[in-house]
């Protein structure tokens, strides 16, 4: 499995899909949520408004991106309740998704979910057990070829701003975990000028 690291707001992403949080207590919209709201001119606020989203836990909604950003669709996931976000929550989290990303069957994913210390959420502890959910839901998913579907995805981690190493540690972390499991390759794309370029990150684990 390829995995990308990127320093690209997940909204210049090539992907089919881009994976949103968002929390049914924080208005107005924030961190990835609120800049996708921002490119959509206000349709995310539009939707709270009317009562379309919510934003309760494990509510989903699919968007066509209609090409105000590079992934072809936004899926809106429900965190529920701010202060009950926490790691075991994301693990909980992790089969739900991943079963709604396999029966869209797409191959290429972003996933930008809340990660920060007002959140209490860190970097490498979200992509660590985002990869250990692929990996434990792969055995598990309730739909013909969901195993070979798990091993062609492609998880992009997307990071504008800072440092990219933390969410690095959290991949390699993974990649040593799971190795007897699924074979992991952390692959990096940066942007030089117009052209992002990529990497092959072949840093082993001990």
């Amino acid at each position: 499995m390829d995995v990308i690291l990127s320093n690209l707001r997940g909204d210049a992403q090539e992907c089919e899909v881009l994976v949103s949080g968002f929390f049914e207590d924080e208005r107005p919209l924030r961190g990835a949520s609120g800049w996708l709201d921002w490119r959509l001119n206000g349709l995310l606020s539009c939707c709270l408004i009317e009562n379309r989203l919510v934003g309760t836990w494990k509510e989903t909604t699919l968007i066509p991106s209609q090409g105000r950003i590079v992934p072809s669709f936004i899926l809106l996931v429900g965190l529920g309740k701010l202060r009950e976000y926490s790691y075991p929550r994301l693990r909980d989290l992790c089969p739900f998704l991943l079963e709604t990303l396999g029966r869209l069957r797409v191959s290429k994913v972003c996933f930008c979910l809340p990660e920060d210390e007002r959140h209490q959420v860190e970097p490498a502890k979200l992509a660590e057990i985002l990869m250990e959910g692929i990996a434990d839901t792969a055995e598990t998913l309730p739909f013909p070829g969901g195993r070979e579907w798990v091993k062609g995805l492609q998880p992009v981690f997307a990071r504008e701003e800072g440092d990219l190493s933390e969410i690095l540690l959290g991949l390699q972390t993974a990649q040593s975990i799971l190795r007897d499991r699924i074979n992991i390759r952390i692959l990096t794309v940066s942007e030089k000028g117009n052209a992002p370029s990529m990497t092959q990150r072949d840093v082993k684990a001990n």
